[in-house]
């Protein structure tokens, strides 16, 4: 994640808006997006000197959300809520729990030996987070729904079978699709795609982290890398190539997706039929 020195950031996160910024160390910090003054959304201010200042009357608040500054008036003690919050694998985690966290997991995915990074996108879907993290799980569906994009043409097999690896239940091979994927909990997919064939040494491979913003609200963090063409990633535009592409893709799925959401919403059972 891109965070800078000057400029705070807000995300949303099981409904409670939260801001992130960087101290004068340039240690990441995630406070609530919240003024405790009159509850003016600090994202929408600046970072100085470490400290986020608000916008509306300038108060300023240090990573432990003490307000350390109130212009125009008598200083009184009025922290905010803050979140733990820790750095690895190029993302930003916080800790929403209520227990003392613990030493984070090697969770966030490396890129595999031989592929570059082409592309990271940011997404705000209007979908629940356990129906687009299913829906990106499931590859049975690709030839059905994603046939402007990247399955045209693919045949429908009589049966699709997801080949589990022996050594985690969370990963395994879309045979005969050229899918390899894995699920890590709790928010990642992972997927390498065969763009000619599983082993036809071009290869596109996905990362889609899911965070869920709220009720029927999910921001989506998205990696691509390729382990061809690794030049592709200095020609200007190609970012906004592929964000392109990336949303022709999404599009495919929400239509869908977003149909089941307001369907659940009526009372209806998504497993009512589950197969294999």
């Amino acid at each position: 994640l891109d965070l800078g020195m000057a400029d705070p950031l807000g995300f949303e996160l099981f409904d409670q808006c939260w801001v992130l910024f960087r101290d004068d160390q340039g240690t990441a910090a995630c406070i609530l997006d919240e003024c405790a003054h009159r509850a003016c959304p600090l994202s929408l201010g600046k970072v100085i000197q470490g400290r986020i200042q608000c916008p509306y009357h300038g108060w300023e608040y240090d990573r432990q959300g003490e307000c350390v500054h109130m212009p125009s008036c008598q200083a009184i003690s009025n922290p905010i809520l803050t979140l733990p919050v820790m750095e690895q694998g190029g993302m930003i985690w916080v800790w929403p729990g209520t227990d003392e966290p613990g030493a984070l997991p090697s969770l966030a995915p490396t890129l595999p030996d031989n592929f570059t990074l082409q592309a990271e996108l940011v997404m705000d879907l209007e979908v629940e987070h356990g129906l687009m993290l299913e829906n990106l799980l499931d590859l049975a569906h690709a030839p059905f729904t994603h046939t402007g994009t990247f399955a045209k043409g693919w045949p429908v097999p009589p049966f699709v079978r997801f080949a589990n690896a022996a050594t985690t239940p969370w990963t395994g091979h879309w045979d005969p699709y050229p899918i390899h994927m894995t699920f890590e909990p709790p928010c990642f997919v992972i997927s390498t795609i065969g763009l000619r064939g599983k082993d036809c040494g071009r290869h596109l491979h996905q990362v889609h982290a899911c965070l869920p913003r709220g009720q029927g609200r999910t921001r989506l963090l998205y990696r691509l890398a390729l382990d061809f063409g690794h030049w592709l990633r200095w020609v200007p535009g190609t970012h906004c190539l592929w964000q392109h592409l990336a949303n022709r893709v999404i599009q495919e799925d929400l239509r869908l997706v977003q149909g089941q959401q307001e369907r659940l919403k009526g009372g209806a059972n998504v497993w009512n039929q589950p197969v294999g």
